[in-house]
């Protein structure tokens, strides 16, 4: 089983962005979750210190094949819509493999109702636990980075 963690930004940090004292920088200094996804997001595992994993959440979980481990880059794979049938847009595969999602609605600028799931694609700075080998793998501009390191180092601090 896969665990996928990702910075989850509130509508502070984005209100915060955008507004006339914000900025990258500026919103970095005051909310620590933004500068974990801009450090992550840019650098990848260079970017990540162990006691950055606070501000991540668990967004979902990809469950194993039948016949074992996926491996990470099948993981990649389902959670950016590989399978996904162009003619119909349904995925299978995500269907088969993904769960404990949520799900979060809104209304766009038109007006209009909206439900999508409470998550984004995996992407650079996401953090992949794999249970069945106990390892935290982070996503990187090329590939993954084993971070487990790092999380024990903070874990046992």
């Amino acid at each position: 089983m896969y665990s996928i963690y990702q910075v989850q930004l509130s509508e502070a940090v984005y209100d915060h962005v955008n507004s006339e004292v914000g900025g990258h920088s500026a919103t970095a200094k005051v909310f620590p979750e933004y500068n974990t996804h801009m450090e992550t997001m840019h650098k990848g595992s260079e970017g990540f210190t162990g006691n950055m994993f606070e501000h991540y959440s668990k967004v979902c979980e990809v469950a194993e094949s039948a016949n074992g481990n996926l491996g990470l880059e099948e993981v990649f794979k389902i959670l950016n819509g590989y399978y996904t049938d162009e003619d119909t847009g349904t995925d299978d595969t995500f269907d088969a493999f993904v769960s404990g999602f949520t799900m979060r609605s809104g209304t766009t600028r038109k007006g209009e109702p909206y439900t999508v799931r409470n998550m984004h694609s995996l992407s650079v700075g996401d953090i992949v636990y794999n249970s069945t080998d106990d390892t935290y793998n982070m996503v990187d501009g090329m590939g993954f980075a084993d971070i487990t390191v790092k999380m024990l180092q903070e874990m046992s601090a």
